[in-house]
């Protein structure tokens, strides 16, 4: 009897020590959770499709973790453009307040057709892998310098493949005799380049080999306008290939028991191709089957018998059949299924072989990112052990399952997606029932919430397209809901995310997500680690402002000029400065700043004696990296022809009206005088060009040095001893070279063949910019791209530059067609009807907007999205039959 009681008491112990083990591992992840806080960002733009010269719309939404709350934490979104070809040709910095912010980027004349990403993130989330950030698909063309369509295609002479490429004008005319350069990249390397002439009929022909199978062939050519023009031809989007891939849930698969696989069916260019999986025994019989759905997402039964051999094969249509590799069975092991679909419960099975049952303990946990909601706790003593969860206190997104052994270590891992209707905003949206006609005003009436909400204050946006001018297929594309729900919590590329979310009825769309879950990697929490070890200071911090930073460094020298006096001024406003100590290693920062984009500062620095002998280093950080994206799309000027051609006739409008620059007509005009101008990546402070006396490179080629040169040449400046002095109060004047202070002696020691232009300023409209550096005038000098690696001169205590701060919002431009009103047009043609990046709804939950429909009838679609102050999330479409003007 004593000797059961002492065992009884033993495990006792051994429980509530586990049980208080496991609980303070919880409580630990929390708090590692409450400072590794999860920062989400999701944009609405007006649309999905543009072309060249239009103006992309934004509203951003910045919440945190799973509950969406509004994100204080940040007050700088980065934005950024990626083209085709991976690079960033457009870049922004938005403030925002109480996590919203907009704004506006117009696209460039030159961009090249194809598909883009649109990219936002904060300094935050830049302590986090990439595949976190926001990301949005849109696609561009270019009607506006580029006026060619392609047609791309393979073909084969019997012996070769060829890439072929037909060039027209937008006019169906093709290119003849046209000639194409070409470059097959290997991502940032050129694997291989030539150059093909078009024939007649506009056509070129690449023959396929090793190099550049599946890459992306960037070509050059000149249009008919004579304009150059750059197309990338993706190449694995002509014809590809597909690929099967086999995942068993969990990442095991148990002899004796059943299991469930995850298929995922792609192609070479990225994108999911429906197929079907067979599972045939060594008796070639088929014995399972599971499909994919059009994604390429899908999953298949297996119950395995020990020792028995099996094979899997994919058939896709007008494909051949794929031997696929079949997945390891283990006799001795564990397995592990998850069954989400029952709308109140969830349940999850683990399987164990009887070699492994033990009295060990296991533990169930459900979590976000280590934010723990539910924890349990069994013994590993039989061959099934079953979990159930009530669903109904669990959050709606995505959540983690993570079974743990004794030491918290996984052994089995699976994101699951939740939807709760309680979390999310009701919203409903109305416009006017009758038949409304072109040029009328349209009131649109918002309602948010229900009665017996404590509060109903959202934030919305809308935007406004005519389906006539539109191919939309904003039930594809990124949303509210798939951003902050579902993209932000897993890795790479999701195709069409909005499709999840497109139905009225979400149940109807939870089988595709647990599929897409089964096989898509998602943000993992390091049980392996105890984060009370972990260090937790971060590289990047949450910015409330912009920031500038850098390093003080001895003259000359790499050693560090510790405990600096570094002053950063304004040259809008130079009795507008701030100050701050370098640290022990010579590293200054400036932080929490508000300023516009392309302002002009001055930085000055003097060591502890008060001298200014100090070299200053700006620490510019670069863009966090850019991962490669398959999916995409070729020949989009003709895909999207007819939208192309409806643009070009509105942008006519717009520079008649003025609200758009002509640039084609700019490009046609003939200087006939000669313009003395400096080169644009001139320092001066005041713009390249903006001074009293530029001397060019061509003027001082007969010299042997700057001083003889420019001796006698320059008005209101005379030379003593090489050195430059002014003739208003007999001073020197102020050498800047390359945007470097520099002491006059200096100027005689700049070889003469390394200057671009220089710059001379004496009016006070242009040194006052420069402050008392420029009271008696200022020299600027230029050299030559390529050049500055010969030159080492050194900057005393002081560097001017331009920064990057935060980019203004134009204002969307709305005609108004009341009586007496300007703001009409002749012809309105507008493809993008209205956008409003901000509807607040008051206490009662209420809100409303209004727009003038344009000369075109058709369906007019308006998108209404928008988040409450409780971190309620809602999206609404509602569509407005508009027709002709009787």
């Amino acid at each position: 009897m004593l000797q059961k009681l002492c065992l009884f008491l033993s495990l006792f112990c051994f429980s509530v020590a586990n049980a208080q083990r496991i609980d303070d591992r919880i409580s630990a992840s929390r708090d590692h959770y409450a400072n590794n806080q999860q920062e989400k960002i999701y944009i609405h733009t007006d649309r999905h499709h543009y072309t060249a010269g239009e103006t992309i719309w934004y509203k951003t939404y910045n919440t945190l973790g799973i509950t969406n709350m509004l994100s204080a934490l940040s007050g700088i979104n980065y934005i950024e453009l990626i083209d085709p070809k991976n690079r960033i040709v457009a870049d922004q910095r938005i403030q925002l307040g109480l996590g919203l912010g907009s704004g506006s980027l117009t696209l460039a004349d030159t961009l090249v057709e194809g598909s883009y990403r649109l990219r936002a993130y904060t300094n935050w989330m830049r302590n986090f892998r990439t595949d976190y950030f926001f990301e949005k698909s849109l696609t561009i063309t270019n009607g506006r310098t580029d006026n060619t369509v392609t047609q791309t295609s393979l073909r084969s002479d019997g012996k070769d493949t060829f890439v072929a490429v037909e060039l027209k004008t937008l006019s169906g005319n093709p290119l003849p005799k046209t000639t194409v350069r070409y470059q097959v990249m290997e991502g940032d390397k050129i694997a291989q380049k030539g150059s093909e002439r078009t024939d007649e009929q506009g056509l070129i022909l690449i023959k396929v080999t090793e190099k550049n199978r599946d890459k992306d062939i960037q070509l050059s050519f000149t249009n008919l306008d004579e304009r150059p023009v750059s197309k990338v031809i993706h190449t694995a989007s002509i014809k590809p290939q597909s690929s099967v891939q086999l995942l068993p849930e969990g990442g095991r698969i148990l002899a004796g028991t059943l299991n469930n696989i995850g298929i995922k069916a792609t192609r070479s260019d990225g994108l999911g191709v429906k197929a079907k999986v067979e599972i045939v025994d060594a008796k070639q019989e088929v014995i399972g089957a599971g499909e994919t759905n059009h994604l390429g997402m899908g999953s298949i039964a297996f119950l395995p018998s020990p020792g028995e051999s099996y094979a899997f094969r994919a058939l896709i249509e007008g494909e051949d059949i794929q031997q696929v590799p079949a997945p390891s069975v283990e006799s001795s092991g564990m397995s592990f299924m998850v069954n989400n679909q029952n709308p109140t419960k969830l349940f999850a099975q683990m399987n164990i072989s009887d070699d492994l049952l033990s009295e060990d303990p296991v533990y169930f946990v459900l979590h976000h990112l280590g934010n723990t909601f539910y924890a349990s706790r069994q013994k590993m003593d039989r061959q099934n052990i079953v979990f159930s969860v009530d669903k109904e206190p669990l959050p709606s997104g995505v959540i983690t399952i993570s079974v743990l052994d004794a030491a918290f270590k996984p052994l089995f891992e699976r994101p699951i997606f939740l939807w709760q209707a309680a979390d999310f905003m009701p919203l409903q949206i109305s416009a006017p029932n009758s038949r409304l006609s072109t040029r009328k005003k349209v009131g649109v009436t918002i309602e948010v919430g229900l009665p017996t909400d404590t509060t109903r204050l959202a934030s919305l946006s809308a935007s406004v397209v005519n389906l006539a001018k539109v191919q939309d297929t904003t039930d594809l594309h990124s949303n509210i809901y798939s951003a902050l729900l579902l993209e932000a919590d897993l890795q790479g590329h999701i195709e069409s995310p909005g499709y999840y979310f497109s139905s009225e009825n979400i149940e109807e769309k939870l089988i595709d997500l647990d599929k897409l879950l089964l096989t898509q990697g998602w943000r993992k929490y390091d049980w392996s680690e105890d984060p009370q070890a972990v260090d937790t200071v971060k590289a990047f911090e949450a910015e409330v402002g912009l920031t500038i930073k850098g390093f003080t460094k001895k003259l000359g020298r790499k050693a560090a000029a510790p405990l600096s006096e570094v002053q950063l001024i304004s040259t809008e406003n130079l009795t507008d400065y701030i100050d701050t100590l370098s640290s022990e290693e010579g590293f200054f920062h400036f932080k929490d700043l508000l300023f516009p984009d392309s302002a002009k500062f001055l930085i000055s620095a003097k060591d502890q004696k008060g001298k200014n002998n100090i070299d200053i280093v700006l620490d510019l950080p670069e863009p966090p990296e850019i991962h490669a994206y398959d999916a995409g799309k070729n020949d989009l000027n003709s895909l999207y022809l007819d939208e192309l051609l409806a643009s070009k006739k509105f942008f006519r409008e717009l520079e008649e009206k003025g609200l758009m620059p002509n640039t084609i007509d700019i490009a046609q005009v003939v200087v006939t005088r000669k313009v003395e101008k400096a080169p644009e990546h001139s320092r001066n402070l005041n713009g390249p060009g903006n001074a009293d006396q530029i001397i060019t490179w061509e003027e001082l080629q007969n010299f042997a040095t700057i001083d003889m040169a420019l001796n006698g040449r320059l008005l209101g400046v005379y030379f003593q001893g090489g050195v430059p002095y002014s003739t208003r109060n007999r001073a020197p004047m102020q050498i800047v070279l390359d945007g470097m202070y520099v002491e006059p002696e200096m100027l005689s020691t700049i070889p003469v063949m390394d200057v671009a232009s220089i710059e001379v300023l004496r009016n006070i409209n242009y040194t006052s910019i420069y402050g008392s550096f420029g009271g008696n005038g200022v020299i600027v000098i230029t050299t030559k791209i390529g050049s500055e690696g010969r030159i080492n001169y050194v900057p005393k205590g002081i560097l001017s530059f331009t920064a990057k701060g935060i980019s203004e919002a134009k204002e969307f431009y709305r005609p108004t067609y009341e009586l007496a009103s300007d703001q009409t047009f002749e012809n309105d043609l507008r493809t993008i009807i209205h956008w409003q990046p901000f509807v607040a709804t008051d206490e009662h939950g209420n809100a409303s907007f209004d727009f003038y429909t344009s000369d075109e009838p058709g369906i007019y679609r308006v998108i209404l999205e928008g988040i409450d102050v409780s971190g309620r999330i809602g999206r609404k479409v509602l569509d407005i039959s508009v027709g002709k003007e009787n």
